[in-house]
């Protein structure tokens, strides 16, 4: 019973990275075609709210508040896996920047005519396809990370509880 109410602080900034997750999972599933531009900045801009959150919660992931601090750094298996999980967060986070940089670029290429002048050459017509199957991969990847968290903070606990004098 005691166990239900552990993580009630770390929850609110874990419903930020949660919160941005399934916008972007929204973004990805409307309609693509006739609305390029549209789908591209509305997906860009899930993109932006993601990396924000996922940069706040890999700053905060180690804290006296943070999702990862009832982790028995003491534990050295535990302490490297807690490890494992922030470097994670920055190839997942460099993974999401590399894709907001290719949707932004997208969003470029179906500018209307008077604007897109300016460019002097496109690597041609962004696959849409291929960015939502992406972005897909990157928030399984990031909730394989979450999970991974959640596994390791009970794992923790309960051996602490478990433990005993």
């Amino acid at each position: 019973m005691s166990q239900q109410s552990l993580p009630s602080q770390p929850r609110r900034k874990e419903d930020a990275l949660v919160v941005s997750a399934e916008r972007l999972r929204q973004a990805l599933a409307t309609d693509v075609p006739g609305h390029e531009r549209e789908w591209a900045v509305t997906v860009g801009e899930a993109l932006a709210r993601v990396e924000t959150a996922l940069r706040q919660h890999r700053t905060s992931a180690k804290a006296p508040d943070g999702p990862l601090a009832e982790v028995d750094e003491t534990r050295p298996t535990l302490a490297r896996q807690a490890d494992e999980l922030c470097s994670e967060h920055s190839d997942l986070l460099k993974q999401f920047v590399a894709l907001h940089e290719e949707v932004q670029r997208a969003a470029e290429a179906f500018k209307p005519a008077a604007d897109a002048r300016a460019q002097t050459g496109t690597a041609g017509v962004p696959d849409f396809s291929a960015i939502r199957q992406q972005a897909e991969q990157l928030l399984a990847g990031l909730q394989q990370n979450k999970d991974a968290e959640t596994k390791l903070v009970l794992e923790s606990v309960n051996t602490d509880i478990g433990v005993g004098d």
